[in-house]
């Protein structure tokens, strides 16, 4: 069970969003795994389904993408659609029991050398791919698209709708970016924090990665954040002073009744989950987010 969200930032960067709940085989569910992950230059991949299959994709694509060469970067379209016959490949070679738990997948992608029209921002890009074809499907403008359990969850789904229909809602996302590079994508992110943490959906934390992609760099930072009677504190955009824990730790020694909500410990691959489950006396095969 989980929820991946993407977007398409008119101002020149794609961002991703992502909660971190894994649901085992016993049906247990835990917070503890990152989903979305850099891949190549300015391209970033997010999983939800088979956690096995979701990794093996990871690494497949980021090993099909690199390139030693540091002024070579690849065109987003190009990959969404040479990348589905690799995609099918993968999941093909995974047994009955990963691949009945489906593998969808979201591409995050900014292009090496192309503009929005006349303007100085880079065009990106967000497709979405899911088992067992894979065929791609890129988003709208202004669209925000999303795969996982979120989909068939009432506020979730009507967010992700809300915000791709009404020129309001998207425009008051967009403000997020006066004074803050990025900040349209910490805006989104605080809007879906907020809708997780109030309606605590079966399947989905409330913890979230967010990840820009731009022309040149991705940055994946957590929805960590402090909060005081009618007031949140949190980190504005990619580049903001990771300043929230501070915060919280003189809070925590002035007594002043802050909130905190920081990131429980992350697994960042199949190894690594492996390693966190089984210091729990858990198995991490039939994982699926």
């Amino acid at each position: 069970m989980t929820w991946v969200v993407g977007a398409v930032a008119p101002f020149g960067y794609g961002i991703g969003i992502s909660d971190i709940r894994v649901t085992l085989a016993n049906r247990m569910e835990l917070d503890c795994l990152q989903k979305i992950y850099p891949v190549g230059r300015f391209l970033a991949l997010g999983f939800a389904g088979s956690v096995a299959i979701g990794f093996a994709m990871v690494d497949k694509l980021t090993e099909l993408l690199y390139s030693a060469d540091e002024s070579r970067a690849w065109d987003p379209t190009v990959v969404a659609n040479w990348w589905r016959s690799d995609a099918r490949q993968v999941f093909q070679q995974f047994p009955s029991i990963e691949r009945d738990s489906h593998s969808h997948l979201i591409l995050i992608g900014t292009h090496p050398t192309q503009n929005n029209g006349d303007s100085d921002w880079p065009t990106a890009y967000v497709y979405t791919f899911r088992s067992p074809d894979f065929e791609p499907l890129r988003s709208g403008a202004g669209e925000v698209v999303a795969i996982g359990s979120g989909n068939f969850e009432p506020m979730c789904r009507e967010a992700v709708h809300r915000i791709s229909s009404d020129h309001e809602a998207r425009f008051n996302i967009w403000k997020g970016e006066q004074g803050v590079s990025g900040g349209m994508g910490t805006m989104l992110g605080w809007q879906l924090t907020m809708i997780l943490k109030e309606t605590q959906p079966q399947g989905i934390s409330s913890h979230l990665h967010y990840c820009w992609v731009y022309r040149g760099r991705i940055v994946v930072r957590t929805n960590n954040h402090a909060t005081i009677g009618a007031w949140s504190t949190f980190d504005a955009g990619p580049d903001a002073p990771e300043r929230v824990t501070e915060a919280i730790d003189a809070g925590r020694q002035d007594s002043s009744g802050i909130e905190s909500f920081i990131m429980p410990t992350i697994a960042k691959s199949w190894r690594e989950l492996e390693n966190l489950l089984h210091g729990r006396g858990a198995s991490a095969v039939g994982a699926t987010t």
